[in-house]
């Protein structure tokens, strides 16, 4: 049997295309671990600052809630002064103008009788003495002699204001007037400072909405006034909820928006970065992706093209046998030629390897995106996964809920290093208590969390207390010693899943926190709420 030797060669040598097999399998192994960077790259961005400004906007709701709490409690002296002096107009006068030029919580400052008449009112310049307000509202708060913070309205001057008011009672708790301030919305006021006080250079932002989604605040003071329809962060934030998400503006620009409710008020406070900015580190980070993976890519392709040719070399052989056959001494020739199964052995090995390379970075990436890199504890990532998967298979689970009291001092004195090293050693004291299946998490800031599977609620609380006074034992750096506020909940599991019943496990949590802060702090809180 003889191979026409012109038909033959008319065929593409199995070198060249094992050669190009391989350089594609190298070229696709690069551009998926590229896109795999990139995604994890994205994700890990987005979720950052998703986390920022939710932290920032629970930051700004606290503050606006402490200068309504301070500003209540300058009325309330206030009104306890005036009590016994309602008949006397110099007296009611001085206090007028004390409360009113003492700080800058309020813009204007008044004095109303039972009969809704204004005794005195400071600037002089609204010459509002003697006016009577005539309106329903102003009736029933006077009535209801309790202290009240109004909803923002439209007077006839035209400036948008908010007011707060105490009741002045007599000593045997007639009502006898009120004392109020009102904040101006539109105009220079110690609530657009507190608001204002943002950075704006990278299209940054906050506003603030009231329970119709009225716009109370906002950067471009034309907004004020205005309906924030169509914002999914704005509609959440007007209803009381807090969290983040991604949105599309009123200019539809994609913003990572944080939204929080002030207490006080049930305004919604909403922090937003345009979605582009936060994805501008994502450049110079793939670009060091590239600059290791280039390089590497290049060696091993190099080390494959040699491979694949000495591969090819006994196939190389086999092909000539096959194309020189003569009868006799064939069998001979084939014997000397290694067996197919090694060479297909031999590929496959090669492209194991390659393979190898590619899923080794996907898992340090992997592992990288769930990863807290300043205490090696998993983060909100990998919290919210372990939620889900024990969610998903109906385990039961209890969720404590922690953070360390008065942190923002520790950095405040002695610096972010020394706040830092607190938050390491907190999170080995975590780690030195997990059980199997157990995980810590650190989920923002000085907050944690422990995953406490098929652990009853009862049994949680213990070892949340136990946590509590490891961590008050605990040496810290500068000689200090730490406090913790706990809140534990815990979850029967449900064949389903139960993914909302999680989140409220998840919220009930976070509010036993709270109410441990609020309680005192360095404390346990199970109870319900």
């Amino acid at each position: 049997m003889t191979i026409d030797r012109s038909s033959w060669s008319a065929f593409l040598k199995l070198r060249h295309l094992i050669i190009a097999l391989t350089t594609l399998s190298a070229v696709v192994a690069l551009l998926a671990t590229v896109y795999a960077s990139y995604r994890v790259q994205r994700e890990q961005l987005v979720a950052q600052s998703l986390d920022y400004n939710r932290a920032y906007a629970d930051k700004l709701a606290s503050t606006v809630d402490d200068f309504f709490r301070g500003a209540q409690q300058q009325l309330a002296y206030s009104a306890e002064t005036l009590s016994g002096h309602m008949k006397d107009p110099a007296f009611i006068k001085e206090e007028v103008r004390r409360l009113h030029l003492q700080t800058d919580s309020f813009n204007s400052v008044a004095v109303v009788d039972m009969q809704a008449r204004v005794l005195m009112a400071a600037p002089e310049s609204l010459q509002a003495q003697g006016t009577v307000l005539a309106d329903p509202a102003t009736r029933r708060i006077l009535d209801a002699a309790r202290p009240h913070i109004s909803a923002p309205y439209l007077p006839p001057t035209g400036n948008l204001l908010i007011y707060v008011s105490e009741p002045i009672l007599a000593e045997d708790g007639r009502p006898l007037g009120m004392v109020a301030g009102t904040i101006y919305l539109t105009q220079k006021s110690v609530l657009n400072q507190l608001l204002g006080n943002h950075y704006y250079h990278d299209g940054s932002y906050v506003y603030v909405v009231d329970a119709q989604r009225r716009i109370l605040y906002h950067p471009d003071r034309r907004r004020i006034g205005d309906l924030a329809n169509g914002n999914a962060a704005a509609a959440r934030a007007s209803r009381g909820r807090s969290g983040s998400q991604v949105v599309v503006n009123s200019q539809g620009i994609e913003m990572v928006a944080g939204f929080a409710v002030v207490p006080s008020t049930r305004w919604g406070i909403v922090a937003q970065r345009p979605l582009s900015q936060t994805l501008a580190p994502i450049g110079s980070l793939m670009g060091k992706v590239l600059g290791w993976t280039l390089p590497l890519s290049a060696v091993a392709l190099v080390l494959a093209w040699a491979f694949a040719l000495k591969i090819a070399k006994p196939l190389n052989a086999m092909a000539a046998v096959a194309t020189d056959y003569r009868a006799g001494d064939t069998d001979e020739r084939l014997r000397a030629v290694p067996a197919w199964y090694f060479e297909a052995t031999q590929i496959k090995s090669a492209m194991l390897l390659g393979l190898g390379v590619f899923t080794g970075n996907l898992r340090r990436l992997q592992k990288d995106a769930v990863t807290d890199p300043l205490t090696g504890l998993g983060n909100r990532r990998q919290f919210d996964l372990r939620l889900n998967r024990l969610a998903e298979r109906g385990t039961p689970f209890s969720l404590v809920m922690l953070d360390i009291d008065y942190f923002k001092r520790i950095n405040d004195a002695f610096g972010h290093d020394v706040g830092d090293e607190h938050l390491r050693r907190l999170a080995a004291l975590l780690e030195e208590g997990l059980g199997p299946g157990e995980v810590a998490c650190r989920i923002g800031g000085e907050e944690f969390a422990l995953i406490l599977p098929r652990t009853a609620l009862a049994e949680a609380v213990v070892r949340a207390e136990a946590l509590r006074l490891r961590a008050a034992d605990a040496p810290m750096p500068e000689g200090r010693r730490i406090t913790l506020s706990l809140g534990v909940a815990d979850w029967a599991g449900t064949a389903s899943g139960g993914a909302d019943d999680v989140a409220t496990v998840l919220k009930v949590a976070d509010q036993r926190l709270y109410a441990a802060k609020a309680s005192g702090r360095n404390r346990v809180e199970a109870g319900e709420h």
